[in-house]
């Protein structure tokens, strides 16, 4: 399902759900998974049957027979008590993090139904996270109180399931049978450069790039569009450094390293100047959801409030602005990053 802003023509389900694949199914093996981690918790196996409101022996059969299933030795018993194999340690981590994920879904399904509240995975960049959505959040608290967001780093802009979030903010729409996509605004990207590195160096230009630095960030080393043209402007220019994560990226910039590849927001900081070298990069930005999700109130709530706190940003116009206003958004900025409000 594509929910879009603009005219952009359907695009045609490419991925199957895997509610969609009958065949697709675990092994009958899930009570003894919970007794596994029952005794993993406690290192006894007649803890876990306190805990399980059962048998010691019916532990232990329980988790000789999961040994069975999965042709793996997961415990080591003694008469001091239970240890766990590398093996069985690894389980029980995946199971703790399984166990604690069911916990809360099926703790936030009860109070959905009878009211907005439960806690919501939102997945977002992190310089898109600190810069507009944490501050935002104190909007959506003033409107719905008992919603609570929890913010995931972002391990990949297109795959949805990598990032285990509820809602996620894509640079993609994703072409599934059970996803929701809503474009929500356009990141530009445009070189920039602060005051004390063009007080220090000059204003670069096209003819002087073997006089300048420009700062690279892994994001923009894949192959092909649209990052060819910034990369061609890196080789050409001095050795600088680089960095994976786009905050440090954004602090070599603004400590004056070099010039930078930024989402023209960061033109709200009076320090920042943009550098006309040629090179713009808008990128559609999409909000993405399991469609199934959003049938509940608190993840349809906060799925609407982050389109709008998109949408609402001058900055993610559809065409590109180098002049910031007195928005919410851009002021919310501003606050993080000790700037003068408008």
């Amino acid at each position: 399902m594509l929910e879009r802003l603009g005219s952009e023509p359907n695009i045609p389900a490419v991925d199957r759900s895997p509610l969609d694949v009958a065949g697709l199914l675990s092994r009958p093996i899930w009570k003894e998974l919970r007794t596994f981690l029952a005794v993993a918790k406690s290192r006894s196996f007649a803890e876990a049957a306190v805990m399980l409101n059962t048998s010691g022996p019916t532990v232990s059969r329980d988790v000789k027979r999961l040994e069975s299933q999965i042709n793996a030795q997961l415990v080591v018993s003694s008469h001091s008590g239970i240890t766990l194999t590398e093996q069985g340690r690894g389980l029980a981590m995946d199971l703790a993090d399984l166990d604690f994920k069911l916990h809360t879904l099926s703790s936030n399904i009860g109070r959905e139904k009878t009211e907005l509240a439960g806690t919501v995975t939102i997945s977002v960049t992190s310089g898109l996270s600190v810069a507009f959505v944490a501050p935002a959040v104190m909007r959506l608290g003033a409107r719905y109180p008992n919603i609570a967001v929890d913010l995931k780093d972002q391990i990949s802009f297109v795959d949805f399931n990598k990032n285990q979030a509820e809602i996620m903010l894509s640079m993609a729409p994703l072409p599934r049978s059970d996803v929701t996509s809503r474009e929500v605004g356009t990141l530009h990207l445009i070189p920039v450069a602060h005051r004390r590195y063009i007080e220090a160096q000059g204003v670069p230009s096209l003819s002087r790039l073997g006089q300048h630095r420009f700062l690279q960030c892994s994001y923009y080393t894949a192959a092909g569009d649209p990052w060819e043209r910034w990369r061609e402007i890196v080789r050409a220019g001095l050795p600088a450094h680089s960095a994976a994560n786009s905050l440090a990226y954004y602090s070599f910039a603004k400590s004056g390293m070099g010039v930078a590849l930024l989402g023209n927001y960061v033109l709200i900081d009076p320090d920042f100047v943009p550098i006309d070298l040629n090179v713009h990069i808008p990128i559609k930005l999409y909000l993405v959801a399991l469609t199934d999700r959003l049938r509940s109130r608190p993840v349809r709530a906060v799925f609407d409030w982050l389109a709008g706190t998109i949408a609402d940003n001058p900055m993610f116009a559809r065409e590109l602005t180098l002049q910031p206003t007195r928005s919410a958004p851009e002021n919310d900025f501003r606050a993080f990053f000790n700037l003068p409000l408008l």
